[in-house]
């Protein structure tokens, strides 16, 4: 028996525990998925296969192309506010101060509080009546907006809400990546007499490049999967003006009970999400150094 078979066979018994749970959590879900997608399910009846309807159904549908268009807006603007405001705050945390450690815990504090917990808090916040905010509006004499009730206003404030729920991690992730950069090369400039603006303009923020990458890999991914948010504070709306491709999968499976059409949704997601993958990674081939 060849040594790389008998290698292979003493180390079944190890990979097969690891592999059975990709199989049944992962592989099979999706190929699952990508069937129903196929098909005419309904959770209720057993399903019919009827090819490639779903999908001709969705590119004809007005509905799903806002959603698709919606989603993109909120996935950008929630990416770049984390990444702009998470590597601020990275700067702010990794200065020694007497308050760095209770700025680094206020920072992620948010990440860990639940869905529910960030609605209950958010509704409150931004109630149009008798909410906080608008009541600071109205001491400044301005007329505070509908802002979670009014489509025009909707999306911006959910958008504000994850921003204010997640940026805590990409802040952590950006400080990771301060403190392990080379300090000889901001001691080197700051010799020369470069100022600190400069420094990280020209130096830190260029070499932290590789988290930047991750940082915005994991936002593009979480914010096209998002639904929570809305389904706790809009459900949607207001006139479809939140109505993420998330919450569309949500609600074509579990409250219309279309489990073929939301599949189908899931195979358009799980698309998009890989072909954005893919971009990435090569721009980030191009582009980016690693040491």
């Amino acid at each position: 028996m060849p040594g790389a078979l008998l290698e292979l066979l003493r180390a079944a018994p190890y990979l097969l525990p690891a592999l059975l749970i990709f199989v049944v959590f992962t592989y099979y879900p999706l190929a699952r998925v990508l069937y129903l997608s196929l098909t005419d399910a309904d959770m209720l009846s057993a399903p019919n296969w009827v090819g490639l309807a779903n999908y001709r159904q969705l590119l004809a549908d007005r509905e799903f192309w806002s959603s698709l268009g919606i989603t993109a807006v909120f996935a950008v603007g929630v990416t770049a506010l984390e990444v702009g405001l998470g590597l601020a705050l990275a700067f702010l945390m990794n200065a020694r101060t007497r308050t760095q450690s209770l700025l680094r815990g206020a920072v992620f504090a948010p990440v860990v509080v639940s869905l529910a917990a960030t609605a209950v808090i958010w509704n409150y916040l931004l109630n149009p009546n008798s909410g906080p905010v608008n009541r600071l509006l109205e001491g400044l004499g301005i007329t505070g907006p509908g802002w979670l009730s009014d489509p025009q206003t909707a999306l911006a404030s959910v958008i504000l809400v994850a921003v204010w729920k997640g940026v805590g991690l990409p802040a952590v992730l950006f400080l990771a990546g301060l403190q392990g950069l080379p300090a000889e090369l901001e001691e080197a400039a700051a010799i020369d007499g470069a100022s600190r603006a400069t420094i990280a303009r020209r130096i830190t923020i260029p070499l932290l490049a590789p988290t930047t990458v991750v940082v915005v890999f994991i936002s593009l991914i979480g914010t096209f999967q998002s639904y929570g948010l809305v389904l706790l504070l809009t459900r949607g709306g207001p006139a479809g003006s939140t109505n993420l491709l998330g919450y569309s999968i949500y609600q074509n499976a579990f409250v219309f009970f279309q489990m073929g059409l939301a599949s189908a949704l899931s195979v358009v997601l799980f698309a998009l999400l890989l072909t954005l993958g893919i971009i990435q990674l090569k721009l980030a081939e191009r582009r980016v150094h690693y040491q």
